[in-house]
């Protein structure tokens, strides 16, 4: 199964401008009052500071984590779920974990990453929150799930491209933007930026979507390798049919969704 780029550029349109926001696991964003981790912020912060979105939900007793991965599937950090016992409300440390993988879409994708309940392979390390961490992050390792210091480095290289492009930083606390000067006008001048972008985030296995006129321009001169993005068909068909054919003036207007993957099997 293919990864979801970690960092993704969209590029928005208007009459007298075009943005590049960069998307990635470290881009600002409005604090969610309801997705406060509240009892497990010792899990669930570490996690995050690798750049990776957790939910806490309830379980049988007491609640549990999820933890999302690039590749779609989640793991699940429990502690021992017992029907008809609820846990002490402001625990959080609990005698012991539990945790494993899943996909939503391969029923026969599980395993059972950590266990230090009774009669568990980790019974010995009980409730160490450092210790199921580590096992945690030794198995994200083997999937090549990437660290905050790579991530950190792809969406900085991602800004870096839109300069290299011509595009000016206009970021804000609020989101990472970049703006084609004012003087860069007409859809060729505009097409000539974003194609570049666009095949220097290929290479580089940057995600990206844009409008396909964008790249048409100069894509019918000199196609580069666009190769279909494995979220959506739409996408799929806008991308692998160019060069693009420029749509009527009252015709919706279609998206190019990409990236080039290139994974990276890392051994430890």
């Amino acid at each position: 199964m293919e990864s979801e780029p970690q960092v993704t550029v969209l590029f928005t349109e208007k009459p007298h401008e075009l943005n590049a926001y960069v998307y990635g696991p470290f881009t600002p964003r409005t604090i969610d009052a309801a997705r406060i981790s509240r009892r497990y912020p010792h899990i669930t912060g570490p996690l995050e500071h690798r750049g990776l979105e957790c939910v806490e939900d309830f379980g049988l007793s007491d609640y549990i984590v999820h933890v999302l991965l690039p590749d779609g599937s989640h793991l699940t950090i429990s502690p021992p779920q017992e029907t008809g016992k609820i846990a002490d409300a402001v625990s959080g440390f609990p005698d012991s974990w539990h945790v494993t993988r899943d996909h939503p879409d391969a029923t026969d994708q599980f395993e059972v990453i950590y266990d230090s309940e009774p009669g568990g392979p980790h019974e010995h390390n009980r409730g160490s929150v450092p210790a199921m961490l580590a096992a945690v992050y030794q198995r994200l390792e083997q999937l090549g799930v990437p660290g905050r210091e790579e991530l950190l480095a792809t969406q900085t290289r991602a800004e870096q491209l839109l300069r290299e492009a011509g595009f000016v930083d206009h970021s804000t606390t609020t989101d990472v933007r970049f703006q084609l000067p004012p003087d860069v006008t007409g859809l060729a001048a505009r097409s000539v930026a974003v194609t570049r972008a666009v095949r220097s985030f290929q290479s580089e296995g940057i995600g990206y979507a844009c409008p396909a006129d964008l790249l048409g321009v100069v894509v019918q001169t000199a196609p580069p390798a666009m190769p279909p993005s494995s979220r959506d068909s739409a996408a799929r068909a806008s991308s692998a049919a160019l060069p693009h054919v420029a749509l009527e003036p009252t015709a919706p207007r279609e998206w190019s969704t990409g990236q080039h993957h290139q994974p990276v099997a890392r051994q430890r």
